[in-house]
């Protein structure tokens, strides 16, 4: 019966998909685009928050709030891919969904639409179908939460201080954020009790292996303040320099990247200061969670990023360089962020002991639930 269940919550995201093209053939609505989109947004909204609560209420006694939160989410999640097609000329309709998040209309936006619309998607996707099946899904939360919460700064800022259009809309992403900070925080205060271990651990000097993270996080410091004073406009040589040379779309005037550098300086940098912390003092059973979410938050920013540098909707004297030294440089800086993320948070999800457990060997509502009859 699981198996149902997960079918029909997974319709209830996708009721977006048929109700635009249904309403996009009636042609009284066509000329009426405001009332046009209040009706897509209203019923498929209605469809995406209401049916699957009405669904896992009547399978499941105790139903934890964050998967109503993944179920809504799903449905956002389908709105920005289909205004993401649309933009691309894929899914071609006489309205434009684009009304609902104008500050989208860019190539960061795009791609940033795409990992809401499919990475978001299976994320949100893939925390439902576990809680269904009474497993701990607690990671793969932490996960979302970093890349969603980057997602919706970057939108919000940006929207702000670039040249997209604004309006009052663009505010509708606020309760978004709160929202997703709030899941962040139950699945932190959910962290599983563990006493600390005081046993002596060797200096950092003789773990190598933690000796290259520290290392690896000092280089990103360095690398995270050159990028951050550069967009800034620092009156320095060699950051003027860099722009040019190496990555030209940081002056992208959407300001979506300069965003992200920003982010990167003042959130990101403060991460890594508590993360080589953390490794020369182990015993910081906060750093398997928070290692998770900047996971999750540095493939979003990257993979968004990498991506608009090179995209054809980009300005051609914007582009980077993917050849050459200039090139090795750009796939260097962008690259060994995104792994080295995910390999901090696979070391320390392997030590436990050291750096804290992240889920416990069975969901703490597998023992409330009994399905209903």
């Amino acid at each position: 019966m699981e198996l149902i269940t997960i079918i029909l919550v997974l319709a209830s995201s996708l009721v977006t998909v048929p109700i635009v093209y249904v309403l996009d053939k009636l042609a009284f609505l066509k000329q009426q685009q405001s009332f046009f989109i209040g009706i897509v947004v209203c019923v498929s909204l209605a469809a995406a928050a209401v049916l699957p609560a009405l669904v896992l209420r009547r399978r499941y006694r105790h139903v934890d709030w964050a998967i109503y939160v993944f179920g809504f989410f799903c449905w956002s999640s389908m709105i920005d891919l289909i205004t993401a097609l649309q933009l691309h000329g894929i899914f071609i309709t006489d309205f434009n969904l684009l009304e609902l998040r104008p500050m989208l209309n860019n190539t960061h936006g795009i791609f940033a639409a795409y990992w809401d619309g499919s990475a978001h998607y299976i994320l949100q996707l893939s925390a439902i179908i576990l809680f269904c099946l009474q497993e701990n899904y607690r990671e793969i939360g932490l996960y979302w939460c970093g890349s969603f919460i980057n997602f919706m700064l970057l939108l919000l800022e940006g929207a702000i201080l670039g040249n997209t259009e604004k309006g009052w809309l663009c505010f509708l992403n606020v309760p978004f954020l709160l929202l997703a900070v709030c899941v962040a925080i139950k699945f932190i205060r959910e962290r599983p009790f563990q006493t600390r271990s005081y046993r002596k651990i060797s200096s950092i000097v003789y773990r190598p292996l933690d000796l290259f993270f520290a290392i690896c996080f000092v280089l990103a410091i360095a690398v995270a303040f050159l990028r951050g004073f550069a967009v800034l406009g620092a009156n320095v040589s060699c950051m003027d320099f860099y722009l040019k040379e190496f990555e030209p779309y940081l002056t992208d005037p959407s300001a979506f990247p300069k965003v992200q550098m920003l982010v990167n300086m003042y959130y990101f940098v403060f991460y890594y200061v508590c993360a080589i912390n953390g490794l020369v003092n182990p015993g910081q059973l906060w750093m398997s969670d928070w290692a998770i979410i900047h996971a999750g938050a540095t493939i979003q920013s990257q993979f968004v990023h990498m991506a608009s540098s090179f995209h054809s909707y980009t300005p051609e004297e914007l582009h980077a360089t993917k050849t050459g030294m200039a090139g090795a440089v750009f796939w260097g800086v962008n690259l060994a962020p995104l792994v080295i993320a995910h390999l901090f948070a696979l070391r320390c999800w392997s030590d436990p002991d050291n750096y804290g457990c992240t889920s416990s060997t069975t969901s703490r509502y597998s023992v409330l639930n009994r399905k209903r009859d």
